[in-house]
């Protein structure tokens, strides 16, 4: 009996030392084209084919800045949308084993194929922007991507999401 009052008083005191955090959030969404082939699918996402993605990414902050905003909806055009223009708009998506294939897609069509360590399935892709390019994008702000949602067709997206919604004291 008092190993599990005991037990209870931990838990209590550990419920009071969290705090809820309110974030406030914004979302652009940005279309883009692009090809891919899925290595090892068992249907014909393993054919290269095509899509017009759509990408939401989503951005947090604690405050407002002085003007009331979380961040510019046009930085995050300028910094996203333009990595997205760059390296994958109307460009080919492979898997790093896929080499080959995106030497010779490279060779007849000119375009600098993007390769990833993981297959490009819209998880990945989705994985990758959240954690790999959003930090390095937004380094200098006070704004954090916390969400990507990425849409293959207009009805099927993959979403990666940090999900801070409690912190410690």
């Amino acid at each position: 009996m008092l190993e599990s009052l005991t037990n209870y008083c931990i838990i209590c005191q550990t419920i009071n030392l969290i705090q809820t955090v309110f974030v406030l959030t914004c979302t652009k969404r940005i279309e883009f084209d692009a090809a891919h082939r899925v290595r090892e699918h068992r249907s014909v996402c393993k054919m290269l084919h095509g899509h017009r993605y759509a990408i939401e990414a989503t951005f947090a902050s604690q405050e407002l800045n002085q003007i009331g905003m979380i961040i510019d909806f046009g930085e995050i055009k300028d910094k996203l949308k333009s990595w997205i223009d760059k390296y994958w708009d109307h460009n080919t998506i492979l898997h790093a084993d896929d080499e080959n294939l995106g030497r010779a897609i490279g060779q007849i069509t000119t375009q600098n194929v993007f390769f990833m360590n993981c297959n490009p399935t819209a998880e990945n892709m989705a994985n990758f922007v959240l954690h790999e390019i959003c930090p390095s994008l937004f380094v200098d702000t006070n704004v954090q991507c916390i969400k990507i949602r990425l849409y293959e067709t207009p009805s099927c997206y993959a979403e990666a999401t940090i999900e801070k919604i409690n912190a410690h004291v």
